[in-house]
């Protein structure tokens, strides 16, 4: 059975079933949080068979190096968003919103620059990495964002939407748009690509979960 656990502040989720992936990589200074997270649900380092990144954003893939040298697994990450990784920058960061304006300056940070190992062109399954899931290709945040689909219907958007204010301390289970993004019009189609491949619950980046009838009824604010 797939169980598809997380770990707040850095976000993000471990899926364990045959085999464990884990999706993003927080920041560099998350990595020893990030061990502890994978030791303490009985993972041990050597045994992780994907790091899968939903996006290259430095909160996603900062660490993902560091975790690659300990654990040896191998990274992936849409073509479209390799350049990042290989630059270790965020590229560009559109504003959504004033508080991401007022965000824009602490956020934008660079990360230690690496080769994806394996680069996604498609929408593809995770089975031979050992977990019952598939990733969709869900732009709008950034040109390579992509979302993870389990058999059991969870699903993980990185930062295709948030939940709640404030990085989701506020009303968590509230959807609403990411401070940032760098295409509306994809990012429109991306929730309506979600939500046509039924999800029974959506698990953002920060905040949530929320549940998909809420997006479907009110779509996040600048994106319906």
């Amino acid at each position: 059975m797939l169980h598809v656990l997380r770990l707040t502040l850095p976000n993000v989720y471990l899926l364990t079933g045959e085999k464990a992936i884990l999706i993003d990589a927080g920041a560099p200074k998350d990595v020893p949080r990030i061990l502890a997270f994978l030791q303490t649900h009985g993972v041990e380092p050597s045994k992780l068979s994907l790091i899968l990144l939903t996006h290259g954003h430095w909160d996603h893939a900062g660490g993902a190096a560091q975790l690659r040298a300990l654990t040896k697994a191998p990274i992936a990450i849409h073509r479209a968003d390799a350049d990042l990784v290989r630059n270790g920058t965020n590229g560009t960061l559109t504003p959504t919103c004033w508080m991401g304006r007022l965000l824009l300056p602490f956020v934008n940070r660079g990360f230690p620059a690496f080769e994806p190992d394996v680069l996604i062109d498609e929408e593809i399954d995770l089975g031979a990495f050992g977990v019952a899931a598939r990733v969709l290709f869900t732009p709008g945040h950034t040109p390579g964002s992509i979302s993870v689909l389990t058999n059991e219907g969870e699903t993980i958007v990185g930062d295709l939407l948030m939940g709640g204010w404030f990085g989701g301390w506020l009303f968590p289970s509230r959807p609403g748009l990411h401070y940032f993004a760098e295409d509306l019009g994809q990012l429109r189609d991306s929730f309506k690509k979600l939500l046509a491949a039924s999800p029974r619950v959506i698990h953002p980046g920060h905040g949530g979960p929320i549940d998909p009838m809420d997006v479907a009824s009110r779509a996040p604010s600048g994106a319906g």
